[in-house]
């Protein structure tokens, strides 16, 4: 994932010279990884959240406190520890997210929508809805119900559906592909 990578030795040199205080092997290292973790942040978060830029520092900069205490001593552990490192990154925000927003009944959101809005946001679920259920294959229309209607997180859709978590984007992709393909041959391609 992170294709800049330099090699084993310059690694290792580089961990050690963090671990020592060098700001220059720092620069080097945000250089190296920024592309790759801002790719797995991306990966790991809901389409389109504007979060990805914000949990990418956080990420290198949680990896640069552990390298300069020398809590990262081994240096072909770092790819895997800067990987896992944005899985709990992106876990830990949606979790949180999930804590601090409050439950709103139907009755709340029912008052704060226009009657327009509500008809035209049941219609379009109950559309999204029947399209769903063309698509041939029940683990997508699984998927995407859990976890686009649903709004389950990840790792819910993933514990019910028995999908391994770092195969969920690559499925849920393909399915909403598949439902992209069903809603242009209906002409609903704008929804």
């Amino acid at each position: 994932m992170f294709v800049n990578k330099a090699n084993d030795r310059d690694e290792f040199d580089l961990v050690k010279r963090i671990a020592a205080g060098d700001e220059a092997a720092e620069r080097e290292f945000v250089h190296l990884y920024l592309q790759g973790v801002r790719t797995l942040v991306r990966r790991y978060s809901r389409p389109g959240d504007p979060i990805v830029d914000d949990l990418t520092q956080d990420v290198l900069a949680n990896v640069l406190v552990r390298l300069r205490t020398g809590a990262l001593r081994d240096s072909n552990a770092l790819s895997s520890y800067v990987h896992s490192a944005v899985m709990r990154a992106t876990s830990a925000e949606y979790r949180r997210r999930r804590v601090q927003e409050p439950d709103a009944s139907l009755e709340q959101v029912a008052a704060e929508e226009t009657p327009l809005k509500q008809v035209s946001s049941s219609q379009m679920k109950h559309i999204l809805l029947e399209m769903l259920s063309e698509l041939p294959v029940q683990r997508d229309r699984e998927i995407l119900k859990r976890f686009y209607l649903d709004e389950l997180d990840k790792d819910e859709v993933c514990r019910q559906l028995g999908i391994d978590a770092d195969h969920f984007h690559r499925v849920i992709f393909r399915a909403r592909g598949r439902l992209r393909s069903l809603l242009m041959e209906a002409g609903l391609g704008e929804l």
